[in-house]
């Protein structure tokens, strides 16, 4: 499993190009993974790109059906699994749990000009990769503000195992730290914090922040973080249009989490209403249990401690030269395993380069004398950016100096946005809808 993840990782790390067929944006798989491993993934049913479209009412019908599979002290059982010995997907299950046991039947009641329903939050008949949801579950977490298709694919995948994961003693161990963690966080301690604090004492088996963050949403939407005005789902169920009130723009997380902070605490009613099996009084942080299993035997250690497989960085270019950017520059920007683009420097100001596409897409870093002597535009005229640390980005490497300048009988552009120069990578595909 964890090379079938790692596979993933590879091929989840290159960027994305719209499929107008898909009318999906579909992941490229590098030409470097083997035949062997893609049949690997095919056969496991892991194969990237499978795209399926939900819709509302079988969604919801069918999410309700695999709820009811599960008491919720089965759920919060491999719950506390899920924190370390067990695969991080199991998580998804007490969750699930709760939202398709809880939601009411309704029809599709979308937002105004979008497909996503305003009770539950599914995206009508938008391309979902079911595949990268499962990378997800394993790697990141529950699905993202509740999301019902994801339970469903989660909760699917969970149906067809045989046996549920019993939690063992440093899973038991986990969970309470976990308590005592956010039990002494400093008054007014915000979610973003609190997940720093958790990821301090190391307490899951990745060192992931996102990943802490969303065991926080987690325990929030299931009632442990919740507030009064906005109660988890163990209380009663919040329809999406609720959950996604936020205090500010700024708060990048749904309700319960976006107006919890450590004043509030944790909500021992529901946690005991919840975890009553269990053991739920402070442990001490520093009399820490042997790992049980070894973070490299856990999924999620050994997928961070198996190295990557990584493109050959190419050889300096020997007329690189030496020094910061200048104008008549010329920089190679990686795109993707396979796919090159170039940029024209026209200016350096207070640090910032300001920079321009040039034609041509090549299999490798080119050289200067593969470079062309025309700029690339979008498809509405030029266009130029200013870019900042475009000598410390990774795979962005000079191949030229003291360039001439192209000449383009197109109209300057009235406008130069800002931007790092890890961006022009993604940015590309305005000029280069071939890639």
């Amino acid at each position: 499993m964890v090379d079938q993840l790692s596979l993933l990782k590879r091929i989840y790390s290159e960027s994305t190009v719209w499929d107008e067929e898909l009318q999906a944006s579909r992941h490229f798989v590098p030409d470097s993974v083997s035949v062997q491993d893609r049949e690997s993934l095919e056969a496991a049913g892991h194969e990237p790109n499978r795209f399926v479209r939900p819709q509302h009412d079988a969604t919801i019908t069918e999410l309700k059906k695999l709820a009811n599979q599960w008491t919720i002290s089965d759920a919060a059982q491999v719950f506390v699994s899920s924190l370390w010995s067990a695969p991080m997907i199991w998580r998804s299950l007490l969750t699930g749990k709760l939202i398709g046991s809880r939601m009411p039947s309704h029809e599709h009641t979308p937002y105004p000009s979008s497909s996503t329903c305003k009770i539950c939050g599914l995206s009508v008949d938008q391309a979902t990769d079911t595949t990268l949801q499962w990378y997800w579950r394993m790697t990141n977490g529950t699905p993202l503000d509740g999301d019902p298709f994801g339970y469903v694919l989660a909760l699917s995948r969970l149906a067809e195992l045989q046996e549920l994961p019993v939690p063992n003693e440093y899973d038991r161990w986990t969970f309470r730290a976990v308590l005592t963690v956010l039990r002494a966080l400093p008054p007014k301690t915000r979610y973003s914090k609190a997940a720093l604090a958790l990821k301090k004492e190391r307490l899951l088996p990745t060192q992931k922040e996102y990943a802490y963050r969303d065991l926080l949403e987690t325990l929030a939407l299931i009632g442990i973080l919740d507030t009064p005005d906005h109660p988890g789902m163990i209380e009663e169920f919040t329809s999406y249009i609720q959950r996604d009130e936020r205090p500010n723009v700024r708060v990048e997380v749904q309700a319960p989490l976006a107006w919890w902070d450590s004043t509030i605490g944790i909500n021992e009613d529901n946690l005991t209403k919840i975890f009553n099996d269990f053991d739920l009084t402070d442990v001490s942080l520093e009399e820490r249990p042997d790992q049980s299993p070894p973070l490299k035997e856990t999924i999620s250690g050994a997928l961070e401690k198996k190295r990557s497989v990584r493109g050959k960085v190419p050889k300096a270019s020997p007329d690189a030269g030496a020094g910061e950017a200048q104008a008549g520059d010329i920089y190679a920007v990686r795109i993707r395993e396979g796919v090159w683009v170039t940029v024209y420097c026209h200016e350096v100001r207070d640090k910032r380069v300001i920079v321009e596409y040039l034609d041509g897409v090549f299999p490798e870093m080119p050289g200067k004398a593969d470079l062309h002597e025309t700029f690339r535009p979008r498809t509405n005229g030029r266009w130029k950016c200013s870019v900042i640390a475009i000598d410390s980005t990774s795979w962005v490497r000079r191949v030229a100096r003291e360039f001439p300048l192209p000449v383009s009988p197109l109209q300057e552009p009235d406008r130069i946005p800002f931007h790092n120069a890890k961006e022009l990578k993604h940015m590309a595909s305005w000029c280069f809808t071939e890639i």
